[in-house]
């Protein structure tokens, strides 16, 4: 392939669909300013994005989830039953009922969503809205690479096999072993934290259904999500399991059988109080831009429960969570991957497995029996 060729295959075609004029140009303009990126066209609504799509099959579109015609959530449920294979990111304003359908849409297969910035500042709205449409062009294009493992001292593809043979195993899944030498660490875990990013409403959903109501221990959860959507992730996390779910608050005691939420612009840690544990809600600033930050967690959890923690890292871009787990590995807790095939985006496990951190990588239908199998062992 030639550079001019390869050049054209890296561009990104967009598709730009909202019913209020300001909105259409606002994105519209962003991304035309950003390199390797063509606007496709823009829609007024889901009906339009429909027709549009069919003909111009472009990497990605962004859908206003409120829209007369046809909105956001049927448009994506239409394009999916007619093949339109396109990325779609979610534009949505900060409401319960927006977060509500946003949220059905990811569990639907939205890759993830932009907030319509809400401040009296136009420039800083223009920043922010940019930022966040680059950093969903970089989760697209991190998807398109799709560059094999590189491994850590371990046979990978080894591993890979092994996922996949117990995937279809009818007895007690066993776990994909990509470190060379046993684990050592304890046996009896305490408390499961995850962090997990794009790709995390689907993935819950399918982790929390598999978890037995008598776990007998708490479960703490980071996902990268703004405030309001978090509540509702938790709402809905709570109608899929008999398990409690609920977003963090300040100052509870953490309690088995309960799964905390960080709420969304915020910082959830854990601390040891007498004979419990509890959980601290705070306003303290990102860590590597991610408020709540699954580093941040995962360092109150290895001076709370040490080497009694099973931690999973799961579906998601960047490397939030590698930090928390170096600290966690060297006090000889249990790690767990998500594998490739299984995440929506396969950067943050990545990120673990290629560091030598994890103890097992398995795909998502089998997270939910190991962690079953190991906390209750």
């Amino acid at each position: 392939m030639n550079a001019l060729a390869s050049k054209e295959q890296n561009r990104l075609r967009v598709l730009v669909t909202d019913d209020t004029a300001l909105y259409r140009r606002a994105i519209s303009e962003i991304l035309s300013t950003l390199e390797d990126v063509d606007v496709v066209g823009s829609a007024f609504d889901g009906e339009d994005c429909l027709g549009m799509a069919e003909k111009l099959k472009p990497d990605l579109i962004t859908l206003d989830i409120q829209m007369p015609r046809r909105d956001g959530l049927s448009t994506l449920q239409e394009l999916r039953k007619r093949g339109i294979d396109s990325e779609v990111v979610m534009v949505c304003s900060e409401t319960l009922e927006s977060a509500n359908q946003t949220l059905s849409a990811l569990r639907m297969g939205a890759l993830d969503l932009i907030l319509k910035p809400s401040g009296s500042d136009s420039i800083a709205n223009k920043r922010n809205l940019e930022l966040q449409l680059s950093k969903q062009l970089q989760t697209i294009r991190f998807k398109k690479s799709r560059r094999p493992l590189r491994s850590s001292g371990a046979d990978l593809s080894s591993a890979s096999s092994v996922s996949q043979g117990t995937r279809n195993a009818t007895t007690t899944p066993k776990p994909s072993l990509i470190q060379e030498r046993a684990f050592v660490g304890s046996n009896n875990p305490k408390c499961v934290c995850i962090g997990i990013s794009t790709g995390g409403p689907q993935s819950l959903t399918t982790l929390v259904k598999g978890l037995p109501v008598d776990l007998g221990v708490p479960i703490f959860i980071v996902q990268h999500m703004p405030p309001v959507f978090t509540k509702s992730l938790a709402e809905h996390l709570n109608n899929a399991t008999k398990l409690n779910v609920s977003e963090a608050t300040d100052g509870e005691i953490a309690k088995a059988n309960h799964i905390y939420i960080a709420p969304g612009g915020k910082q959830m840690k854990v601390e040891r109080n007498l004979t419990n544990i509890q959980i601290r809600v705070t306003d303290d600033p990102p860590v590597g831009a991610c408020k709540p930050s699954v580093d941040y967690l995962f360092e109150s959890v290895g001076s709370c429960y040490g080497r009694d923690t099973l931690a999973i890292i799961m579906t998601g871009m960047g490397s939030d969570g590698l930090a928390g787990c170096k600290k966690l590995h060297g006090l000889g807790a249990r790690i767990l991957a998500q594998d490739e095939a299984s995440c929506v985006v396969y950067g943050m496990p990545r990120q673990i497995a290629e560091n030598g951190l994890a103890h097992e990588i398995l795909a998502l239908d089998m997270v939910a029996a190991r962690i079953a199998q190991l906390v209750k062992k």
